[in-house]
């Protein structure tokens, strides 16, 4: 993490890029749009003194408090300005907790890496030599848990000794893969370890000790960030700059695998360093560079975590300043590189030249959105960490079975991001045209052709070997050009199109997949694809009304007396939950009920390594609405949410309906 300590900010918090880096970094920039106050920075660094001080004059060691503090600064950027007068001690040991683990880590990593050099002075290894770092550095690390259990809240010492413990197995991890080329996926898991943890656990202290709730999505939201900011690390470390802390190219000559050479190609640490460079800043032809497609990421990462901190009512000044910060540093050292290269017209990201109405671009971004995919291995963690419920009833699936279904999955998921999640917010003409270039990539791949994305070329591909009808692609395509622009749905039967093309398309695709062609069980398979979408429709009302989108037909809030304004003060918390409403949800809920009712023959039907995962995720699925109607039908303002002992309750009762008759 070393270069990005020094690089994201100064002593002084407020500062900007610029005077981080002590030089003009050239006019292409944008400062951020936000920055830390003097308010901010003196109640940070205030009460981190004060707590410490407390600690040193009972004889426990504690670091200077140099550099930018980020993992107490992310802490506090997340509570609202108004619940800051709230923070006690309590608060502040934590924060000061969390640093100490920091510092005591880069006493080690600075063992490991024979740094000389942090923060523009001599490190203590090399001032004092290995024994005495190392032994600072434990005991920075022990001093930690006293300051942690100050904080009073068990349920942070008890996630502190995790993230402890999770950040030195990511720095075993990745010593471990040292001159390997590891997946994106494990690439992830060792820096969501060693960097994300701290930022982690940050967010448990603002849920915990200051009281703000959701230990679990703070916890995401600063791994996220963590994650972000390695990454950010990861990319500059092939940018030369004299004040990024360490030397270019040294965690390439220690043999440490990164994003950025995947996205390069690179393929193992023996080539030579220049031509590295070379391959990460050229441009590609079509499409940016792989150091712009980094960027490009970094930028949708920034956007997202700022989306999920509004969510928790954690959208602050500081925390946009903070992201802007990381993302605006990483773009000035790329830029500044490009230009010692001599590529000075790479100024714009792909995405402006999107939504320009250059297609060749377009069609650049989706092939490398689509890429950062990978290949199989990939895709079973893409399954898993966005479809919880169906990938838990997935596990029952044979091992190639499971394989086949997870690289649908993860063709249907990508499909609907390309739509829902675009992240730089795009004209609908921009969308249009990036949805209907991975048509003609997809449909494309299943006549055949080599498109050389391998999701395409293995999935689809796959598909049509197994004879799977070209109409269920065609139809998911269909059903997600729906969701381009808002739209209102008159009748059940208008509804249940896009349901179809969403959802039922899919249930025909893999019945098909897996050899079935049987007309009566394929209408049995699209049944059960209509009443899942139906429950993920009754789960979402309040979050789609957010995202400015309706589903509930009008037929069906005509006939209950219930208006789309209705529905937005409901949401909005300005008017109870009515009994029309109830009524309402009800009436949608026993709507999807007979589409399950009607699939369960055909899941009986089908042979013993389908039916059971089948069986088992139409039961998890169904079970939504039992929590639906315990929260009163009031999914406006409440998500209905199924625990995992309770998916595991209701996959085993689908699997004992799911039995054949004798």
């Amino acid at each position: 993490m070393s270069a990005a300590a020094e690089i994201l900010g100064t002593e002084q918090l407020s500062s900007n890029i610029d005077g981080a880096s002590g030089k003009n970094v050239g006019p292409h920039l944008e400062p951020p749009t936000h920055s830390a106050s003097n308010d901010f920075e003196e109640l940070l660094k205030g009460a981190l003194v004060s707590v410490s001080q407390r600690l040193e004059a009972e004889g426990i060691p504690v670091p200077a408090l140099e550099g930018k503090l980020l993992r107490p600064f992310f802490a506090l950027a997340m509570v609202p300005q108004d619940r800051r007068a709230e923070l006690d001690d309590r608060f502040w040991f934590g924060a000061l907790a969390i640093q100490m683990v920091h510092e005591a880590s880069l006493l080690h990593d600075d063992v490991i890496d024979a740094a000389k050099l942090r923060r523009g002075k001599e490190t203590v290894a090399a001032e004092h030599g290995v024994a005495h770092a190392v032994v600072l550095g434990d005991h920075y690390l022990t001093a930690a848990y006293r300051a942690a259990a100050r904080t009073g809240s068990f349920t942070f010492l008890e996630r502190f000794t995790r993230s402890a413990e999770r950040t030195v197995a990511g720095e075993i991890a990745q010593g471990r893969a040292a001159g390997q080329v590891v997946a994106l996926s494990e690439y992830d898991e060792i820096i969501s370890g060693k960097s994300g943890e701290l930022f982690g656990l940050a967010g448990i202290l603002v849920a915990t000790v200051a009281g703000l709730g959701d230990v679990e999505g703070r916890f995401r939201l600063g791994c996220d960030f963590g994650n972000l900011y390695q990454r950010i690390d990861d990319l500059l470390d092939y940018c030369d700059r004299t004040d990024t802390g360490k030397p270019p190219l040294q965690d390439y000559r220690h043999g440490k695998w990164s994003w950025v050479l995947g996205l390069a190609g690179v393929e193992g640490f023996g080539d030579d360093g220049e031509a590295v460079v070379d391959a990460i800043f050229r441009r590609r032809r079509l499409g940016p560079s792989p150091a712009r497609a980094a960027l490009e990421f970094l930028h949708d990462r920034k956007r997202s975590l700022l989306r999920s901190a509004a969510r928790m009512g954690s959208s602050t000044e500081e925390l946009h300043y903070l992201l802007g910060l990381c993302v605006g540093t990483a773009e000035c050292c790329v830029r500044e590189q490009e230009e010692r290269m001599g590529f000075p017209s790479l100024h714009v990201r792909p995405t402006d030249m999107d939504t320009n109405g250059d297609r060749e671009t377009s069609e650049a971004l989706v092939r490398q959105r689509a890429g950062e995919l990978g290949g199989p291995r990939e895709w079973r963690s893409y399954f898993g960490d966005h479809a919880r419920t169906f990938s838990l009833a997935a596990r029952l699936f044979p091992p190639r079975e499971a394989g086949l279904v997870s690289g649908l999955y993860a063709y249907c998921r990508f499909t609907d991001d390309l739509v829902d999640e675009p992240h730089d917010d795009p004209s609908l003409d921009v969308l249009s045209r990036r949805l209907d270039i991975w048509r003609e990539l997809s449909l494309a791949a299943f006549d055949g052709e080599n498109t050389g994305i391998p999701l395409l070329d293995t999935v689809l591909r796959e598909a049509a070997d197994k004879g799977v009808n070209r109409h269920y692609p065609e139809a998911l395509l269909d059903g997600v050009a729906m969701d381009l622009a808002p739209r209102r749905y008159e009748s059940w039967e208008e509804l249940e199109r896009y349901t179809f093309g969403v959802a039922g398309a899919v249930g025909g695709w893999m019945t098909q997949l897996f050899g079935l062609h049987d007309p009566e069980l394929l209408e049995r398979a699209h049944a059960l694809g209509h009443g899942m979408q139906l429950t993920n429709i009754a789960r979402d009302v309040g979050e789609d009304l957010r995202n400015g989108r309706l589903y509930l037909p009008t037929e069906l809030l005509r006939n209950h007396s219930v208006s789309p304004g209705d529905l937005e003060a409901m949401a909005a918390g300005e008017e109870p939950v009515p009994d029309a409403y109830r009524n309402a949800m009800d009436e949608l809920l026993r709507h999807a009920d007979r589409y399950y009712e009607v699939a369960w023959p055909g899941i009986r039907a089908l042979p013993t390594f389908f039916r059971r995962p089948v069986a088992a995720a139409a039961a998890a699925y169904r079970g939504i609405h039992r929590e639906i109607r315990r929260n009163d039908y009031d999914n406006l303002t409440e998500r209905a949410y199924t625990s995992l002992p309770r998916k595991v309750w209701l996959a085993g009762s689908g699997l004992l309906s799911a039995r054949r008759p004798a």
